[in-house]
């Protein structure tokens, strides 16, 4: 494990907050507040549910139809193209793309786009909340042994080559007392240059259940909040403390 600290040169190449609501909006309220943010987000792109169908045709191949085609809201990117918002008429997503700095620099960005997507919406309550940080570390290459980067790292058994070429493992964590649920993905993507593209990909969330979120609620935001910190308990936990000074 390492020690807890910021990271000047985090490794983040996305980070994520996501809302689901219920219930759902109209898309024509939708593109209204896309309108008012156009100077600030400048590419915007139509989010559609497409649903395809599976027939066999006369020479026995399947064939893809297209049931329909459903907008469901909009992907607004601003004119840096470091933060991506959408709008849908069921949910909120928000992306930070690099270079990403801190939590409260990312919330103060996305909070009042949340507020503001909630004008246009007849949302009440939150079913589900999530953050998700995507991480892909450069390391050196070669690498002996992953476990003097990773804590957790792939084990093979003594009497194979030890050389790996690619690893994926993805571990479910519960924490009762947060009442989330971790999706921790761990990866080797690929070799570039020097280095070993590995990725370790954290997507923490909580489902709202039968309890009464309200959308409106300041709880919903100290809730995400402790997620991030759950997720950072996660990151400096899964690395050592050579993979840390990579990117301090």
């Amino acid at each position: 494990m390492a020690q807890r600290r910021h990271l000047s040169r985090a490794p983040i190449r996305e980070a994520i907050i996501d809302l689901k609501v219920s219930p759902s909006g109209e898309i024509s309220k939708l593109e209204q507040l896309c309108i008012s943010l156009a100077d600030r987000f400048p590419v915007q792109e139509e989010i559609r549910d497409t649903t395809f169908g599976f027939e066999f045709g006369p020479d026995g191949f399947k064939q893809k139809s297209v049931e329909g085609a459903v907008s469901r809201g909009r992907r607004l990117t601003s004119k840096d193209t470091r933060n991506i918002v959408q709008f849908r008429v069921d949910g909120f997503t928000f992306s930070r793309l690099p270079p990403y700095e801190t939590w409260e620099e990312m919330s103060a960005i996305a909070r009042p786009l949340w507020e503001s997507y909630l004008e246009y919406s007849p949302a009440e309550k939150v079913t589900r909340a999530a953050v998700r940080y995507i991480n892909l570390m450069g390391l050196p290459l070669p690498i002996g042994d992953f476990g003097e980067y990773l804590s957790s790292p792939p084990e093979v058994p003594t009497a194979l080559p030890q050389e790996i070429a690619g690893f994926f493992s993805r571990v479910v964590l519960t924490h009762r007392e947060m009442e989330v649920v971790a999706f921790v993905t761990q990866a080797l993507e690929t070799s570039v240059g020097e280095n070993a593209q590995v990725i370790l990909d954290i997507d923490v969330f909580r489902e709202a259940k039968d309890r009464d979120w309200n959308c409106r609620d300041l709880s919903v935001w100290t809730t995400l909040e402790q997620m991030r910190n759950f997720k950072n308990l996660i990151f400096f936990e899964s690395i050592t403390e050579k993979t840390a000074e990579l990117f301090t």
